[in-house]
């Protein structure tokens, strides 16, 4: 008896051993009989014969159309391991289903491993090709009209069956696919268009709106807010009124501007010669989101009641009368005047100049540019023809003179100790301007600059007193502050003189030169706060010689004299 349990036993074990290490008898995969061999022999049998098949493109149909997908690219491929292991599914080790093992028979499903994104990317490119969107109603306005769009079905590939159906058909014996598309029905449907119309969009366009901005009023037709108006459809596909109210406002602005106040920074003039400060003008403003919310709310009202109450907000300007009041302009801390000789040109486009420039207010640490301040000399801004130095000779350009409130205005900042950001002397020395301490500007390459490098604001005063025949003009600069630097300068002696040369022009527009000698000087400046010495320079300026222009052709030369004969013998 325990002889036969041993016998029993071992062939039980030996049974065991061969169900492990092979697939049980009789098991096939898509017909292709596996059963009995290892594993790895399982594996390479399925990828040597089943795999060619796996990758052999299926024909696709959808609807009326055909494709062929590759199933590389739609990321299907035969998984053989896997397969393989769903064979070794369900066994068990007890020695009925060991017996099974040896003389059953079993089919067994192939494994397909799945590249979804790739997978998704092929149903999407099938979808295009029958995919008939559907057309949601929808309501527009224009010109102060409803315009209606009707709502329509459509077509639709349902794209989470057609990947079941690609992912399970790579073994189908004839490599052919049909996928069918169903009906997509629009979001916003009829009875959406029609509840929108009826609540809102036909009153909406049934007549003008009347805005009313505290005291004022004004109306607003239906084609002036059409084209601002909009229907929107939320997400269960009702539609919902937007209106934008910046391009309504837009649209309005004339009358905006007309109901709106808009405010004014304070100020400082001077009055009696002294610094006054000007209060600052709070403003009222319409803001656009709060126009769009009244007329929004008014639309669907009718006759009298379609009135939009508007709500203004207070603006406050740039600068306040708190925040000049800080800036302590209170005296003048550099000053300066230039003399010109009478021209009419130079009238005009220095006062223009001066009357730009007069009342800016540099914060602490503002830059002084005159070309920002001025801007560019034109005709349509109020400047005239007049002298200019280019390339060291005179021409007419419009803005002729301006150079001189530069020279003015740059002395007026060296005296008050501001630092000295950017000036450029003259090509040669004119006479009625302090040697080495004047400045040329030319639009847009050159510019005269300084800065307000104190803890106080500054305003800049500029004052042109006319000329007239046989009476010199003049310009005033003042900078009005709290004095904080103190300064003192030295100019040297000039040097290292040369001459000018005598040039003869014939050309058009040729204006004649005295002429005068070039030479260099430097000129000091050292500024204190408080006595103590917080800066030292010295400007280092090189004046070309200017010179003598002649209009007209250059005189022939002389003739040689006649060789004196030899006295008689």
């Amino acid at each position: 008896m325990g002889a036969v349990v041993l016998v029993l036993a071992g062939g039980y074990l030996l049974l065991h051993q061969y169900a492990s290490d092979h697939v049980a008898r009789g098991t096939t995969v898509e017909g292709i009989e596996i059963g009995g061999l290892t594993p790895n022999a399982a594996e390479q049998t399925l990828a040597e014969r089943l795999g060619p098949i796996a990758a052999q493109p299926l024909k696709v149909t959808v609807e009326k159309h055909s494709a062929s997908v590759d199933p590389a690219t739609a990321g299907l491929r035969l998984d053989v391991a896997a397969t393989v292991e769903a064979a070794f599914a369900g066994r068990s080790s007890d020695p009925i289903s060991l017996v099974r093992s040896l003389f059953g028979s079993r089919e067994v499903m192939p494994v397909v491993d799945v590249d979804q994104p790739k997978l998704d990317a092929a149903v999407t490119k099938l979808a295009a090709k029958v995919d008939g969107r559907a057309q949601d109603g929808g309501i527009a306005f224009k010109d102060g009209k409803v315009s209606v769009t009707e709502p329509k079905a459509g077509v639709e590939l349902n794209r989470t069956l057609a990947a079941t159906r690609l992912s399970t058909s790579l073994f189908v014996p004839s490599r052919e696919v049909t996928l069918t598309a169903g009906p997509a029905e629009p979001k916003v449907t009829q009875a959406s268009v029609d509840e929108a119309l009826e609540s809102f969009a036909t009153p909406a366009m049934s007549g003008s709106v009347r805005v009313r901005v505290g005291e004022l009023a004004f109306s607003v037709k239906p084609e002036e807010i059409s084209p601002a108006l909009r229907m929107v459809a939320d997400s269960k596909g009702k539609l919902t009124p937007k209106l934008d109210g910046a391009k309504l406002a837009a649209g309005l602005k004339v009358r905006l501007e007309n109901v709106e106040i808009e405010p004014v920074d304070a100020s400082i003039r001077l009055a009696g010669g002294k610094p006054e400060v000007v209060p600052e003008k709070l403003g009222h403003t319409v803001p656009p989101p709060a126009l769009a919310s009244a007329v929004l709310g008014a639309l669907p009202l009718s006759g009298e009641e379609r009135i939009a109450v508007v709500k203004t907000v207070t603006k406050q300007p740039k600068l306040t009368t708190a925040a000049i009041q800080k800036l302590g302009i209170k005296e003048v801390v550099g000053e300066f005047t230039t003399r010109y000789p009478h021209a009419a040109y130079r009238n005009i486009n220095l006062g223009r100049a001066a009357e730009l420039i007069n009342g800016t207010i540099l914060q602490p640490g503002d830059t002084f540019s005159l070309n920002k301040v001025v801007g560019e000399r034109t005709r349509a801004r109020g400047f005239v023809d007049g002298f200019v130095i280019e390339g060291g000779r005179l021409r007419e350009g419009v803005g002729g003179g301006v150079s001189q409130m530069a020279t003015t205005s740059y002395n007026a900042g060296f005296f008050a100790g501001y630092e000295d950001v950017q000036h450029h002397q003259h090509h040669f020395y004119i006479s009625r301007y302090p040697v080495g301490r004047e400045a040329t500007v030319y639009w847009p390459r050159l510019d005269m600059r300084f800065k307000n490098d104190t803890p106080y604001g500054a305003l800049v005063e500029a004052v042109r007193k006319k000329s007239a025949p046989g009476k010199r003009g003049s310009v005033v600069v003042r900078i009005w502050s709290t004095k904080y630097w103190t300064v003192k300068t030295e100019t040297s002696g000039r040097y290292d003189l040369t001459a000018p040369k005598r040039i003869y022009d014939d050309k058009p527009g040729c204006v004649a030169q005295a002429g005068s000698s070039g030479f260099d000087v430097d000129v000091k400046r050292w500024v204190y706060h408080n006595g103590v010495e917080k800066k030292d320079e010295n400007d280092h300026v090189v004046y070309k010689p200017e010179n003598n222009i002649i209009c007209g052709p250059a005189p022939a030369p002389d003739p040689s004299p006649s060789p004196t004969p030899p006295p008689p013998d």
